[in-house]
């Protein structure tokens, strides 16, 4: 079994001004991620809103910053079709 981590996101876009990104579960392991991501999914009436699973061995930290998505993450992102 996995030790992974994962965090389920939230991204809501607007036409007038910059997205948001919500964490909406931080620190689950795999199976919860996918059941979380497919539940936000399913009850999701919003277009506008997208989930996301993005695994936590991708994220850095320095001493008191933010976490913050590594590049690959973002490529990644892009080329997912949903």
């Amino acid at each position: 079994m996995s030790d992974k981590k994962y965090l389920v996101i939230e991204q809501h876009k607007f036409s007038t001004f910059n997205d948001t990104w919500t964490i909406m579960f931080a620190d689950v392991n795999e199976d919860t991620a996918f059941t979380k991501l497919v539940a936000l999914r399913t009850l999701n009436e919003d277009k506008d809103k997208i989930y996301y699973i993005v695994n936590m061995e991708y994220l850095w930290t320095k001493d008191s910053e933010p976490l913050v998505l590594t590049d690959e993450v973002k490529e990644e992102q892009s080329e997912m079709p949903f």
